[in-house]
């Protein structure tokens, strides 16, 4: 039986780990933490459920298969339908429109702008990689980028989008570019194919927004009881003989393959002795750092706003925060029915000195932005404050040449894989969708 280690147990790691066990691979984890899940963590505290990492994940056909492989579909929970509600602050909440051609209609864009979109379709495509932000003036506006795109960019990846690579990031968005000559073009043609192809039964184009019962935690705590898994094991470096010695804090394994799944950063420690260059390499890559700050209210100071998903902030109007969601409104099991919680993230790449404020200063930052942009001002009867210095990481416009001499890297050292969000994708169907990809390749 051919022997696997997996290292690092984020929602990468605990996948490989379970999809390989599940071929007949023996698989250990190893994992320098008392915890397992990386950022996935779920708090319960004072009758409200805190998640301290990802609070959901939209429908996708790999991670529903996943989860129901796993047996654990029966804990799935559909987000509310309030959730469909989101707004931008521009000085005001603006609700976005589920239709997005009243975005036309209304004042939330100036004439020039409008103008701008009715343009898009004869702007020629550049096929070479750019920022987000050279895209998106190039195509529509400015003021699209602030307005929109760049929040979605903040929201998504806390990321600069001055920064930050359209191909790596929104790969999808310049493919249609590339292959319909226009963003409108090509969305009028997809959503025509989509609207063809929709069954009877689902009738939507939307995806749904899905969750846990008892929070994302308890997916990864349900997974991990059926691995062999080590806390405490901190990997330091990685040894290249007839078979891999690994080797941590406290001992010595052996194995066939190793998958590293963890933050680039500590992937770059790990194999200084096989590859500097590439280690130095992936130091290179910049995690953007987040304070989560959670308020808990008595739902009595609830108002129309807060039976939403929440909202996103105009670039221009940023101060700390950078995104604001209202769990309570999101999910069910998130508090009690007469209170309602509300988790706030600041920093990201705009605003990174927020990691150095204190909690007080922290606190009042949050309770500051909800009076400004949410009209809330409840005195809070519950607060918990997360830091991250190296929350997200940052798919920059030398991405593209690090997945290549990672790759390049795994040619040469056959039998030691990358897998984890600073490579293919940040999000929690990234990961998943990623681990079956890196399952295949070690089969």
């Amino acid at each position: 039986m051919k022997k696997v280690i997996v290292i690092g147990t984020g929602i990468s790691g605990i996948a490989c780990a379970y999809l390989l066990k599940k071929e007949g691979f023996d698989v250990l984890v190893l994992e320098k933490e008392k915890h397992n899940g990386g950022k996935i963590r779920t708090i319960k505290e004072n009758g409200y459920l805190i998640e301290a990492g990802p609070n959901g994940f939209l429908y996708n056909e790999t991670t529903i298969k996943f989860i129901e492989q796993a047996g654990f579909s029966q804990n799935l929970i559909q987000a509310n339908e309030s959730s469909n509600r989101k707004f931008i602050f521009d000085g005001r909440l603006y609700e976005i429109p589920q239709k997005q051609q009243k975005l036309i209609l209304d004042n939330f864009l100036s004439l020039k702008s409008k103008l701008a979109l009715l343009k898009e379709p004869f702007v020629k495509p550049n096929y070479d990689d750019e920022t987000v932000a050279e895209f998106v003036i190039r195509r529509l506006s400015k003021e699209f980028l602030d307005k929109l795109i760049g929040p979605m960019s903040l929201g998504i990846y806390a990321a600069d989008p001055y920064t930050m690579s359209i191909m790596s990031n929104f790969k999808r968005i310049k493919e249609i570019e590339s292959m319909y000559g226009s963003l409108i073009k090509g969305l009028i043609k997809l959503i025509r194919q989509k609207k063809a192809s929709a069954t009877a039964a689902s009738g939507s184009l939307t995806k749904q927004l899905y969750s846990f019962k008892d929070g994302m935690q308890s997916f990864i705590d349900h997974l991990s009881k059926s691995l062999n898994i080590l806390n405490g094991h901190c990997v330091k470096s990685i040894e290249k003989k007839s078979i891999f010695k690994v080797y941590t804090n406290i001992d010595c394994f052996e194995a066939d393959y190793v998958v590293l799944a963890t933050p680039a950063y500590i992937a770059a420690d790990i194999i200084y002795n096989l590859d500097k260059d590439l280690s130095d390499e992936l130091k290179t890559i910049p995690y953007s750092p987040i304070v989560l700050s959670a308020l808990g209210f008595d739902k009595k100071f609830a108002n129309s706003a807060t039976d939403s998903y929440g909202y996103l902030f105009d670039l221009n109007k940023i101060n700390y925060t950078i995104g604001v969601l209202f769990d309570s409104s999101i999910f069910k099991y998130r508090s009690h029915e007469d209170r309602f919680l509300v988790r706030m993230f600041l920093g990201g790449a705009l605003r990174p000195s927020v990691i150095f404020k204190n909690n007080l200063e922290i606190l009042q930052c949050s309770i500051a932005e909800l009076q400004r942009s949410a009209n809330i001002y409840a005195p809070f009867e519950y607060y918990k404050i997360i830091k991250y210095t190296h929350a997200i990481p940052q798919y920059l416009m030398n991405h593209k040449q690090i997945i290549n001499d990672l790759q390049t890297f795994e040619s040469k050292h056959r039998g030691i894989y990358f897998v984890g969000n600073a490579f293919y994708g940040v999000g929690f169907n990234d990961c998943i969708s990623n681990a079956y990809n890196l399952v295949e390749k070690i089969k």
